[in-house]
Order: structure tokens, then C-alpha cells, then sequence
């Protein structure tokens, strides 16, 4: 009798085969005892080892991951550079970052955010989907505003996509004052492009002032009254106002603040009461009355602050109560942090961390209380060993990089923490005099 003695490796083919499997990878490793490795795919693979052969499946690729490991928000100034990691889900392929893929910004689109699609980078995902640390560069001639990053293959398939929110200063060198008689006090970088009373003759709002925003550009602001009227300079472009929206009528409560969103497409305008009321491209999400079913917050809203993507805002009382809507997350409240108790002094500005995932509260003391990825650095009665600031602590914002924030009070004094510079102050711009009417909001970058 005569025996035909087979390689192991052209039997086992063999057998895949008449199965109809698939083979997806073959490893031969001499001198390898461990299992054999194979890369990702769907199917078995097979790998031969002349002291231990035998199959393995080749498990799936890891499906594409919605954002970025770095986050889902990024900040960052013409020229400014982003490292990126994530996964594509397909290995070994050759991707792109791309910006405004499709011709479409991450919201809709005006001068302040035009889409402006473009390849920012190439490169090779590894055998399981992945990329890391993959460094672009935002263009140059970026506008200023919102657009989105995506990673691609074959210039359509999407992996990873985040919002991209291209500043003019990601340092934050200037700031803005604005008084309730529609004057506006510029520092640094932020210049003047007029006033309530300039736009008026002379003549002063028929409410007093209590908020503004800049534009993305840093090229113009607006601000808002009491009665919801909405005055705009510069590159700022009116969307409406609540007079205009109420056929004439004011709103229920008066307006205390507004924001604007990510585009300078439209803004948010807030009342004491928690009502919202939207323009533009600004989308409501809902109301405190709303959420209460009806009734009203146990101590007025004295601020509003948007979410990095335009999908949502807080609102915050001034018992440090705290509100959340759309895509904006709740990371807690005064009253929960304190125990119930209510901060010494009331809760007069809110700003909102660059990545959306935390929030600044500041009480008229300057007590400066931080959320979720906020970082802490300083309050007014630290900065002054124990002692209160002259007047009330009325506004404040945080850096575009999110690494130092301001607070102004009343008289427009100005405190800065952090890596936040000081540029001057109302007294010191007017010689030691106080603005002719309270400072009631500092502009954010």
C-alpha cells in the first residue's frame, strides 16, 4: 500500500476552498509558537506555523468613529495647527482631512462662514482602520466662523467629523465693554465701529442696553435692549428683534442678554423670565416656562450662553440655577455644588468653555465658579486679597484657546485670569471717570 503524504498548508487551502471561504490574510511566522496574527477584514484567515498550524478568524474592522479622539469642537486661528486621531474603519487606505466637505459649512453659510471646500491634509490609515496624530494646518485665507474637518476616503466615504471654529485671535488680545447707553468701550484688538447714541443722532435707546456679542470677525457687534431691540455695527447684520417678531408688543419680561451663534448668522435673545426668542439661523430649542410647564425659574435668568456647534445654550439664574437645551449638557449648578445654598452674591454672567463641554459662572462679587472642563484660575476677591471689586462684576468671557478668562464690573473695571492680558479699562481710557451709564456686558472673542 502507498501512502501520499500532503503538505498541511495545501490541505487546509483545500478545504477553504470547497467551502467557499474566503481567505483574507496568511502569516508564516518560523519559529513563532503564539497564535498567528492576522489583520482586520471579514472572513477567516489561516496562518501556518510547522509546530502549530491551525485556523483563525480574522475579526472585523472597527467601525468609524463619529468625532475625533481630540473632541468633536476645535478652536483655532488661521494658520493654527490641529492634531487629529480617529478611525476610519477601513484599513490600509488612503484618506484626506478635509474641510466644508460637500460645499457645506457645519451650519448655514454668510461672509462670516463661507464654506471652502478643500483637501488640508493626506494620509494612511493602518491595517486596523486607524490614524493618529495626523497634523493640519487651517488655511490662511480661512474665514472667519464655522465650518466643519472631516475624514474621508476616496473623497466621499466620512470617518471622523468635528466642528471647526476659525477665530481671528485665538489668544482672546482684546475685549469689549458695553454701557446700558449703547456706548462701547474697545480695548486691543477690538475696534470701534459705533454707538447707540452715534446711530441715534445723539439720542439714546428707547431701553437701556443690557448685552451685546461680536461678530466672528471681530469686525462688528450688536446690542441688544431691554425691550428687545437690536442695534448692529460693523460686519453685524440685523436678523430682527422682538418688537419686530411681537407685531410691536415687548416681551413679557425684559430681555437681560443674547448670543450669537457659531456662523454670526443669527442670535439668541433671552428674557428674565427664561423666554427664547431666535433669528436668523439661530434654531430654539426650548424655554424655561417650557421645561416647567409653564411656571416660571425661582429667581430671574440673568444670562445666556450658545454651545460651540449653534445646537444649543444654557440659561442661568441668578441663584446660579442652571438650564440646558439642544446639544448643550448639564455639568451642574450652584445650588447643587453649595449643598442648596445660594452663592453669596447673585449670578450675573455665564460663558461657555470653547469645547461646549463646560461653563464659567460669575457672581457680582467676581466669585468665578467653573463646570465640566472649565479651569479654574482666579476670582476677583482672590485677585484682591478678600476685598470686593469697586462695583458689581457684570460680564465675562473665556478665551478662544480656553486657557484664561475676564470679568468687568460696572464702572469698567476689568479683571483677568488666567493667560487672559490686560489692554485698559473705562476709567483709564476717560482719565479716572466712570461711563456715563453702567458697563452692562464685556463682548466675547
Amino acid at each position: 500500500m502507498t501512502f501520499v503524504r500532503r503538505n498541511p498548508l495545501q490541505s487546509a487551502v483545500g478545504a477553504l476552498l470547497a467551502v467557499g471561504l474566503l481567505v483574507t490574510a496568511v502569516i508564516a511566522t518560523n519559529g513563532f509558537n503564539g497564535k498567528n496574527a492576522v489583520a482586520c477584514g471579514s472572513g477567516y484567515g489561516y496562518g501556518y506555523n510547522p509546530a502549530d498550524t491551525g485556523y483563525g478568524y480574522a475579526p472585523g474592522c472597527p467601525p468609524a468613529s463619529d468625532t475625533f479622539s481630540q473632541g468633536g469642537v476645535f478652536t483655532q486661528q488661521p494658520g493654527g495647527t490641529l492634531s487629529l486621531s480617529g478611525s476610519t474603519g477601513q484599513p490600509d487606505k488612503n484618506a484626506e482631512i478635509r474641510m466644508d466637505l460637500g460645499g457645506t459649512t457645519a451650519s448655514s453659510a454668510k461672509s462670516a462662514s463661507t464654506p471652502q471646500p478643500q483637501v488640508l491634509v493626506s494620509f494612511t490609515t493602518d491595517d486596523l482602520g486607524n490614524f493618529t496624530n495626523v497634523v493640519i494646518t487651517v488655511p490662511g485665507s480661512a474665514s472667519f466662523g464655522q465650518h466643519s474637518i472631516s475624514a474621508v476616503i476616496n473623497g466621499a466615504d466620512a470617518g471622523p467629523t468635528a466642528v471647526l471654529n476659525v477665530v481671528p485671535d485665538l489668544a482672546g488680545d482684546g475685549y469689549r465693554m458695553i454701557a446700558s447707553d449703547g456706548g462701547s468701550f474697545n480695548f486691543g484688538n477690538n475696534t470701534f465701529k459705533g454707538s447707540v447714541p452715534q446711530q441715534l443722532n445723539g439720542a439714546l435707546p428707547n431701553k437701556p442696553v443690557v448685552g451685546g456679542d461680536n461678530t466672528p470677525s471681530n469686525q462688528g457687534y450688536w446690542m441688544v435692549a431691554s425691550d428687545g431691540g437690536l442695534f448692529s455695527f460693523g460686519d453685524a447684520t440685523f436678523f430682527g428683534s422682538v418688537p419686530q417678531v411681537l407685531n410691536g408688543r415687548l416681551p413679557n419680561k425684559p430681555i437681560v442678554g443674547m448670543a450669537r451663534t457659531p456662523t454670526g448668522n443669527g442670535y439668541w435673545l433671552v428674557a428674565s423670565d427664561g423666554g427664547l426668542f431666535s433669528f436668523g439661523d439661530a434654531t430654539f430649542f426650548g424655554s424655561v416656562p417650557q421645561v416647567l410647564n409653564g411656571r416660571l425659574p425661582n429667581k430671574p435668568i440673568v444670562g445666556i450662553a450658545a454651545t460651540p456647534t449653534s445646537k444649543g445654550y444654557w440659561l442661568v439664574a441668578s441663584d446660579g440655577g442652571l438650564f440646558a437645551f439642544g446639544d448643550a449638557k448639564f455639568f451642574g449648578s450652584l445650588p447643587g455644588v453649595l449643598n442648596g445654598r445660594l452663592p453669596n452674591q447673585p449670578i450675573l454672567a455665564i460663558a461657555a468653555s470653547p469645547t461646549g463641554s463646560g461653563y464659567l459662572m460669575a457672581a457680582a462679587d467676581g466669585g468665578a465658579f467653573a463646570f465640566g472642563d472649565v479651569i479654574f484660575a482666579g476670582s476677583v476677591p482672590g485677585q484682591l486679597n478678600g476685598r470686593l471689586p469697586n462695583k458689581p462684576i457684570v460680564g465675562m468671557h473665556i478665551l478662544p484657546n480656553g486657557t484664561g478668562y475676564r470679568m468687568a464690573g460696572s464702572d469698567g473695571g476689568v479683571f483677568n485670569f488666567g493667560s487672559a492680558k490686560f489692554f485698559g479699562s473705562v476709567p483709564g481710557q476717560l482719565n479716572g471717570r466712570l461711563p456715563n451709564l453702567p458697563v452692562v456686558a464685556l463682548s466675547r472673542l
